[in-house]
């Protein structure tokens, strides 16, 4: 009996595994040095679309986000997205709420 089709099946079918495995523990990594990358003061939007400023980085990947005057929430990193890493349109979203405020750098888009 021929077997050569099945073998060649089963490696072209491991090959893709480990790729995606590859690949998947690539985007983990970038999402480490995303994560450690945000701190106090930072303006941060959620995954939701909730946006707010980083006031307290706690032990248990969390932190605390000041999302109005004197409301504070709890957040994990993993839900965050940094603001200088968000699209324009975005970033211009944090600013329109107050009118005073510098608008976000443009040259970072």
């Amino acid at each position: 009996m021929n077997y050569w089709p099945y073998l060649v099946l089963f490696v072209v079918l491991g090959g893709l595994l480990l790729f995606s495995v590859r690949n998947r523990r690539r985007q983990m990594a970038e999402e480490m040095v995303r994560i450690s990358h945000i701190g106090f003061g930072d303006e941060v939007m959620t995954t939701s679309g909730l946006y707010g400023t980083v006031v307290q980085r706690n032990d248990d990947d969390t932190v605390q986000l000041a999302i109005a005057p004197g409301v504070e929430v709890k957040w994990a990193l993993a839900a965050l997205r940094d603001a200088k890493s968000l699209p324009h349109r975005y970033r211009k979203a944090m600013h329109d709420d107050d009118p005073g405020a510098d608008p976000p750098d443009e040259s970072t888009t």
